[in-house]
């Protein structure tokens, strides 16, 4: 285990020496949490595929794997296809944000329809994304947790600690710039290590592709297609339609051509990333024909590694795994500051100056993450009970937020409305109703946000600005 420290301060000090060179970069607005809008297209993509990997994906993914064979990968196709979807929008969200100094969803909002509705859209993806970082605080600190308590007894509250203030201290000092940064040391050794390594050694170990087939059974490698697949295309285009982190990434692009050509490069990531955790958990159905009891399939990724192959590989697979995590709560740290310190703050605020805007970002990054820590550490289940549902979140947001992007009918009755119908109808479908006809609150909630944007715009007579 003394490796695997080891490799883990490496990592750690390479996020801390990236944010302390970066820092001076973040002068401004635009630097801290846009990266002075020119970051490159390998930055963009990577921190795209980054943002998106994350423990589900990779210990889930390789769990469900082992359960069910290659069909574990059909929820990614629906995935890849939406994130396909996401692209064609992507330089579009650069051109304009560009053009008119955009920062966020709710700054579009804001220069097309005013205050009110970027007040409510900044309070909706305000609460999402502080619950988020709380949650994922959450999940690394137990991933540590569960790989070093044999070895060093380390504690929930410890690991959770490590992390959290590492993740603060990088993000604090440096904002976007960091963000996106270690997001690309982070993606290179996720790529390499889980997306190549790990997998070429896994099927190795079991005798390669051949012996692999002829050693399980023949519905492990059949593709399952059933109507879920559809679904999920639909959740996860709202998902990513509405998705602050996506949104930043594009802004935070040195054009639109690099806009498009990073989330295109993401996507990539993301789908051959998939391909590989989904043949590291069918490789692990030979190695473990009957799992360990008492241990979660999820776990078998730092299970497989410690057991069966070099201690060097297990030290870059765990430091893999809590940069994972990081690289999903640092983005959501960014954009809760963002959210109060300048969304909010200037819906209620207009006249606040850049300089106290900047000032206020740094602060809060400390203070929202200490909070989260706090909850994580003492009412874990209060902080899950107040996570808004990523569901609701998209209902409320992704319709209006591609009409203030793309429409010229779009109006400020109309916005409101469908963002506050969205919310509501899907909360009333899930919390009340439980799902009728087993059809997701998401789509239930934007197509009442569509219709009730339709409606408002239409009833609504005053003009409205359009950002060509």
């Amino acid at each position: 285990m003394v490796l695997v420290l080891t490799v883990l301060i490496i990592y750690f000090a390479a996020t801390a020496a990236i944010s302390i060179v970066l820092q001076k970069k973040s002068k401004n607005l635009e630097g801290y949490y846009l990266g002075q809008r020119n970051l490159p297209w390998p930055v963009i993509m990577l921190t795209f595929a980054a943002t998106w990997i994350g423990a589900s994906s990779t210990l889930g993914k390789s769990g469900l794997a082992y359960e069910i064979g290659i069909s574990a990968i059909l929820p990614t196709f629906a995935t890849v296809i939406a994130f396909a979807v996401f692209c064609l929008f992507a330089g579009r969200i650069q051109k304009i944000g560009q053009k008119y100094h955009i920062l966020s969803i709710p700054d579009l909002i804001t220069k097309r329809f005013g205050r009110l509705p970027a007040l409510i859209a900044s309070a909706i993806i305000g609460w999402t994304v502080i619950g988020t970082a709380g949650t994922q605080m959450v999940a690394s600190s137990k991933i540590l947790q569960m790989v070093m308590a044999d070895d060093w007894e380390i504690s929930y509250q410890t690991a959770l600690i490590v992390t959290t203030v590492i993740v603060i201290a990088y993000t604090t000092l440096s904002g976007f710039y960091g963000v996106a940064y270690t997001d690309t040391l982070q993606g290179i050794l996720l790529i390499v290590v889980i997306g190549v390594i790990l997998p070429a050694a896994a099927l190795s170990k079991v005798g390669g592709l051949t012996n692999l087939a002829a050693s399980l059974p023949e519905h492990y490698f059949e593709l399952k297609f059933d109507k879920s697949i559809a679904s999920y295309t639909v959740v996860y285009l709202l998902y990513f339609l509405a998705g602050p982190p996506y949104w930043q990434r594009s802004f935070a692009s040195s054009s639109s051509k690099v806009a498009s050509k990073g989330a295109i490069g993401g996507n990539v990531i993301i789908l051959f990333y998939s391909f590989a955790v989904t043949i590291i958990g069918v490789c692990a159905l030979i190695l473990y024909p009957s799992f360990p009891k008492g241990i979660s399939h999820e776990m078998l990724i730092p299970l497989m590694v410690k057991e069966s192959f070099p201690p060097i590989l297990y030290a870059l697979v765990i430091t893999s795994l809590i940069a994972i995590v990081m690289s999903t709560i640092d983005s959501y740290l960014l954009l809760a500051s963002q959210t109060l310190c300048t969304d909010l703050l200037l819906a209620i605020h207009p006249g606040v100056k850049q300089e106290t805007q900047l000032k206020l970002s740094r602060y809060s990054v400390v203070v929202i993450g200490l909070l989260a820590l706090v909850f994580a550490l003492r009412m874990e289940n209060i902080l899950e009970s107040l996570v808004l549902s990523m569901s609701y979140f998209a209902s409320a947001i992704a319709i209006p937020a591609m009409a203030a992007l793309l429409s010229k009918r779009a109006k400020k009755l109309g916005i409101t409305m469908g963002m506050i119908g969205g919310f509501l109808s899907s909360v009333l479908w899930k919390s009340v109703l439980g799902n009728p006809f087993g059809v997701p609150e998401v789509i239930v909630g934007s197509l009442m946000s569509l219709a009730l944007l339709i409606v408002g715009s239409a009833v609504d007579r005053r003009e409205t600005i359009f950002l060509e």
